[in-house]
């Protein structure tokens, strides 16, 4: 079945109605979800025995190291209603049928109190492990009670594989791809290929740390052999009950005998009643169903549709993923043709962030898929990691100022090379699409990979543009995921998956994270503007002579000078009449520049500059007052790019000019936009 038709046909009013739905007939139909059955699948009977299915803790075995569970700190930096669903949808898009064709269809369902299990269901499906749970030691917080009603949260997938591979397997085996393995028995391990999405192991953590009582059901029905299993599991703390001393992981399902590995529940039965009590629509379809019991109470459908829309824009507007959010008494479906509509009901820090991208989007999914898009004619260099006009063509950079002046946005394809240890480099690209924005605002980047929006990415923020970098390229997606922290919000150098395996790999990183501030910077750049007194009302600035000077704003990297070339200068005032060089202002910051009148000649050595930088204050010295938590000269996001000169880092703030020529020039930003800079200059001259 095509995607586009799950969950998005059919009258869907929460609570009444019955829509067709990727699973067959919907069951949203008044009376007799949760109706007060008997709890006859507890015990089932096989081959003359009787198998109760409950929870279980294995106790402690005193051969091995306690260990606790560590992995929620990875997204600590998340909220757990954003995390979950950045989970779950980034694992149904990573999850598609070979088969399959259209979007992935994804449907969360949130029971609040009208759908809520009633106590006496909600025991049947946690027996055997509220013991657990109120352990003093279970590290839990705010524990129900098993007298609490059960509200829950529910998201199913439709047109992806379900959870394939041996159920009996319990270690990693080389060679061999076994999603149920990975998701449910393992930890730091992931079978997903390099191109994917995912590549920690660790997103998982998220389901039960959605939960007040740290576990979650997942329903499966697999794609290959149609099996349809249920598993439950639970991460809580090392603890005891009854003075006995127990593991942190739990199991829903029959009890293990002796030293074998807990099985997965493939009762039809068992089945067919958890879909009932928690309002599954699994049905035959293959996919995977995720329950999260005992969810935060505060979850919504409108802060659910906050979240689905400022994370999966994207993928939604190309056609890729189709998301169904149902609650009591409200249904929403977004998919490409509805998402302008939806976004009316998200709030409004949701609606001014997204409005301005879903347009810009729209256009860059139509340029892509056209191929009509500038090529600029770079390559990032080997140890490059800043941009500069040199870079780029000058009739490339000079249609893409005509396209941005004419039409308003650009899109261009950026050409970069990676190249992991021990393979030959790879010719890459990733997109910038840029849209004029004359709101006087400062907008960050918003960065795209494989449809998944890198919502933490450092990078400085650009004026009077909205700027959305895609990546979409194999190789380069596998860079920047080997670069991804487990909870995919960010790009780090330091990863385990990166650092070290990539030749050139924190540079090209840095490139790729400031190239649509840069470019941005060098489209804005206009005719200097040498007005010495234009900003002395917002800047302090001196010139180490008594005089003012002008407003800066700072970026830079460099490597230093031998350490003797520095001993035989000596810092000398000059009068403007015979200064060299001029400083003038710059969006975000300022430009050093030599002056030709001012040089009576050029056979001689250029005189070096030195600048001192830090963040004014309202009392005492700036300067003596710098912390390196201000900025540090040598690190991002501060940036500096230079022509005809040599630039040498001397401290955090403190930086010298050697001019190679007389028309030398360099520019320097990224500080803090909303604080004040203080920068003083002097001329340095041999004795």
């Amino acid at each position: 079945m095509d995607g586009r038709e799950s969950w998005a046909d059919g009258i869907r009013c929460g609570d009444a109605g019955v829509g067709r739905t990727a699973f067959g007939e919907g069951m949203l139909a008044s009376g007799g979800r949760h109706s007060e059955s008997a709890c006859y699948f507890l015990n089932i009977s096989r081959n003359g025995s009787v198998v109760k299915l409950g929870w279980h803790f294995s106790k402690v075995n005193p051969r091995f190291k306690n260990r606790e569970a560590t992995q929620g700190e990875f997204f600590a930096s998340d909220t757990e209603l954003r995390a979950f669903v950045r989970e779950a949808v980034q694992n149904s898009l990573d999850a598609r049928r070979p088969d399959h064709r259209g979007p992935i269809a994804v449907r969360i369902f949130l029971s609040g109190d009208r759908f809520a299990l009633s106590p006496q269901k909600a025991k049947q499906w946690f027996r055997g492990g509220w013991d657990h749970f109120q352990s003093p030691q279970s590290g839990l917080r705010e524990v129900p009670s098993p007298d609490d009603v059960c509200r829950f949260i529910a998201l199913e997938d439709s047109g992806t594989t379900g959870l394939t591979g041996d159920t009996d397997q319990y270690h990693e085996v080389s060679g061999v791809k076994n999603p149920f393995y990975y998701f449910f028995r393992a930890e730091g391990q992931s079978n997903k290929l390099e191109t994917g999405r995912g590549r920690w192991g660790l997103g998982k953590f998220v389901f039960p740390r959605s939960s007040r009582i740290r576990s979650f059901f997942g329903l499966t029905v697999r794609h290959d052999d149609r099996r349809r299993l249920l598993v439950g599991q639970s991460i809580l703390r090392s603890h005891e009950v009854d003075g006995k001393s127990y593991t942190p992981d739990g199991w829903f399902g029959r009890k293990p005998d002796g030293k074998e590995a807990w099985a997965p529940v493939d009762d039809r039965e068992v089945i067919a009643e958890f879909e009932k009590d928690f309002c599954l629509e699994r049905r035959k379809e293959p996919g995977l169903s995720l329950v999260v019991p005992f969810c935060d109470d505060t979850w919504s459908v409108q802060t659910l549709t906050d979240v689905v829309v400022s994370d999966y824009f994207f993928p939604i507007l190309n056609e890729d993923l189709v998301v169904t959010i149902e609650g009591p008494g409200k249904t929403l479906v977004l998919q490409s043709t509805s998402l302008e509509l939806v976004l009316e009901d998200c709030s409004e820090d949701v609606k001014s962030s997204v409005q301005p991208l879903i347009e810009l989007a729209r256009w860059a999914i139509e340029r892509m898929t056209s191929g009509n898009e500038l090529v600029l004619n770079h390559s990032c260099a080997k140890g490059a990691s800043r941009w500069t006009r040199r870079q780029i063509d000058p009739a490339a950079f000079e249609k893409l100022r005509h396209e941005l002046s004419e039409h308003g946005r650009a899109a261009i394809r950026v050409p970069v090379v990676v190249q992991a240890r021990g393979e030959d480099s790879q010719s890459s690209w990733f997109d910038l699409f840029l849209r004029k924005d004359d709101s006087g605002l400062n907008h960050r980047p918003v960065f795209i990979r494989d449809g998944l929006v890198i919502s933490e990415v450092r990078s400085r923020p650009v004026r009077n543009s909205a700027v959305v970098l895609i990546a979409t390229e194999p190789g380069l997606t596998r860079f920047l995921g080997d670069a991804e922290n487990p909870a995919h919000t960010d790009w780090h150098e330091e990863t385990s998956h990166f650092k070290g395996k990539y030749i050139n790999g924190p540079a090209t990183l840095r490139f790729i994270r400031n190239a649509a501030a840069d470019l941005c910077q060098m489209l804005a750049d206009e005719p200097d503007e040498d007005d010495s007194e234009l900003l002395l009302d917002v800047f302090s600035v001196g010139t180490g002579s008594g005089r003012p000077g002008v407003a800066v704003g700072f970026d830079a990297k460099t490597s230093r000078l031998p350490t003797e070339s520095l001993k035989r200068l000596k810092s000398t005032a000059r009068s403007s009449a015979t200064k060299s060089f001029r400083i003038s202002k710059r969006p975000g910051g300022f430009r050093v520049a030599g002056q030709k009148s001012k040089v009576a000649s050029t056979n001689h050595t250029l005189p070096e500059i030195e600048i001192r930088i830090a963040y004014d204050r309202r009392s005492g010295s700036a300067l003596r007052n710098f912390r390196p938590e201000d900025f540090q000269l040598s690190s991002s996001p501060i940036h500096l790019e230079s022509r005809s000169a040599r630039i040498t880092i001397l401290d955090m703030n403190v930086m010298r000019i050697q001019p190679e020529q007389v028309d030398f020039e360099v520019i320097v930003s990224g500080f803090d936009l909303n604080r004040d800079l203080f920068l003083t200059s002097r001329i340095m001259v041999e004795t």
